[in-house]
């Protein structure tokens, strides 16, 4: 009997389409993107019910699975590259408009559906087999954008899908046996942003544009979407997906220097937020047009240490130049 090859994690891969294909049947997808990521957590699941009925003993009997959900999670490592154009696209719900070089997207309604392959290939081979999973009508739930002092800048994104299935092929000479298309493509290199060499400091300015004095030693941005399943009897997952409010906010711990943020807290100033990430390949200018400072804390946890104030900056409806939004994001590519 040969040895067995057990699957590790260099034997995964994950790749995408902006699609609302709702099934197997229904994408006709030529082309897959390849995600580099550092850590991801695709799963369906059916929810475990168990019969309640009383019998003449005390043993458990009846327990089946019953309604189907799929999520996922993927995290990668931001930079100007089209895989992190199209997820904050499908973070934001709304498309990318061009303007004169660049290129602009704010928050809005618009949902963008996206399909997920999840390849597992124990072993490399034209005739051995690969394991796929497939999610539809995938919806970016929330997503965060770590911004750490020092650190590169990542972006983790948790999904929900309407269907998913499961398959296994013969991965053929092409490696994609099995897979919804016909081709799976790689990102080019691209630079990774990291905090200290391609962040500007993240800059707060009073509604009149004044700047504040802060300095940030870490600041993590969310952005949720609220996105819920639509279940139904019937569907074995979900008949609809649905999307709430956008949440905008940041996590922010910044060198206490005077009072000024306990001063915008304390008398509910309206403060703006601004902050550009700049690689060889190109730059993302993000903008906050109208926040609100929130839960600020400060405290002495020892000696020899830097006293910081941590809060929360929400993010709400505003406007920046002529849009409105929470957010604005203009990304200028690389001549």
């Amino acid at each position: 009997m040969p040895v067995k090859s057990f699957a590790d994690t260099s034997a995964v891969s994950i790749a995408y389409a902006l699609s609302d294909a709702a099934n197997a049947s229904e994408a006709s997808i030529d082309k897959l993107n390849l995600v580099p990521f550092t850590t991801e957590g695709f799963t369906m699941a059916k929810e475990a019910k168990t019969s309640t009925a009383i019998t003449d003993n005390r043993r458990t009997q009846g327990s089946k699975n019953t309604k189907g959900s799929a999520s996922g999670a993927v995290t990668v490592e931001f930079g100007a590259t089209p895989f992190c154009l199209d997820l904050l696209q499908a973070v934001l719900m709304n498309t990318w408009e061009d303007v004169d070089e660049a290129k602009v997207i704010t928050d809005s309604n618009i949902k963008q559906y996206m399909v997920f392959e999840k390849t597992i290939r124990p072993t490399v081979g034209a005739a051995e087999k690969q394991y796929h999973e497939r999610y539809f009508g995938t919806l970016v739930n929330d997503v965060t954008v770590e911004l750490g002092e020092g650190e590169l800048i990542t972006m983790a994104m948790n999904t929900m899908s309407a269907f998913a299935d499961y398959t296994e092929a013969v991965q053929g000479a092409n490696g994609l046996g099995g897979s919804l298309a016909t081709a799976k493509e790689a990102p080019a290199n691209y630079e990774i942003a990291d905090s200290t060499n391609n962040l500007t400091n993240f800059v707060i300015t009073d509604d009149k544009g004044t700047p504040l004095e802060v300095t940030f030693t870490d600041v993590s941005l969310q952005i949720a979407n609220n996105v819920r399943e639509q279940a139904a009897i019937g569907h074995e997952f979900a008949a609809g997906m649905g999307m709430g409010k956008v949440e905008v906010s940041l996590s922010a711990e910044a060198y206490f220097f005077d009072q000024t943020l306990l001063d915008v807290h304390m008398k509910n100033r309206r403060i703006k937020g601004s902050t550009v990430i700049e690689t060889v390949e190109g730059k993302f200018e993000i903008f906050f047009p109208n926040m609100v400072a929130q839960s600020p804390s400060n405290s002495a946890d020892g000696e020899n240490q830097d006293y910081v104030t941590s809060l929360t900056l929400t993010a709400e409806a505003g406007k920046h130049e002529g849009k409105d939004c929470c957010i604005y994001i203009k990304y200028t590519p690389a001549p």
